[in-house]
């Protein structure tokens, strides 16, 4: 599998607390006890579907986003850390837009591959700031999700410090609580994927 499945999309009976990643499988081992399987097929075609490699080649690290907000319509934002104290641009935003939630992730470009001094032992100062990584979506967000699809955590929802030249009282980062619970989940949750992309940014 490429896409993304639901939290439930495969539990054991025997231990339904423990959900496996898109790329792990339940088996039975020759005593018949169960077993997680590394699945390298389902792990190279979700690396194909949400690691891609540079456009250009640039190596690339993984950014978890902040959070997240509909500046406009059908705009989404993700709020995202960027290094001060390395060359570092954004790459890609790769979307999986579906009905009730969408998916997320971003790659973040390292532009300069000798920026690392490998003789150099001492810690480095790391400094990051807040910055705003915009694609379009094929419709309105409205109250549906958002989920980075590399921890599979909803993210938060971002409220500016000024809206419209107003000062906003409650800026900042707060729990969205948009996501359905995996008790509320049904069988149409297993439909495909409205619309998967990617955003190469400048």
């Amino acid at each position: 599998m490429a896409g993304v499945t639901d939290p439930l999309h495969d539990l054991s009976p025997q231990y339904p607390e423990r959900q496996l990643s898109p790329w792990e499988r339940w088996a039975t081992d020759e005593t018949g006890q169960p077993i997680v399987e590394f699945d390298a097929v389902a792990h190279g075609e979700w690396c194909a579907t949400w690691a891609p490699p540079c456009p250009v080649g640039n190596p690339q690290r993984l950014r978890h986003a902040l959070g997240f907000w509909e500046r406009s319509v059908a705009e989404l934002e993700l709020r995202v850390p960027l290094s001060l104290s390395e060359p570092e641009g954004a790459c890609q935003v790769i979307v999986d837009e579906r009905d009730d939630q969408v998916y997320v992730t971003r790659r973040g470009v390292l532009q300069d591959e000798e920026y690392e001094d490998e003789d150099d032992v001492r810690p480095r100062r790391r400094e990051y700031v807040d910055c705003p990584v915009r694609v379009w979506l094929d419709r309105p967000l409205g109250e549906r999700a958002v989920i980075d699809v590399d921890d599979d955590e909803e993210l938060p929802l971002y409220v500016p410090t000024y809206l419209n030249n107003v000062v906003q009282p409650d800026h900042g980062y707060h729990a969205a609580k948009r996501r359905r619970r995996p008790e509320a989940l049904d069988d149409t949750d297993d439909v495909e994927p409205s619309s998967r992309r990617g955003h190469r940014l400048r």
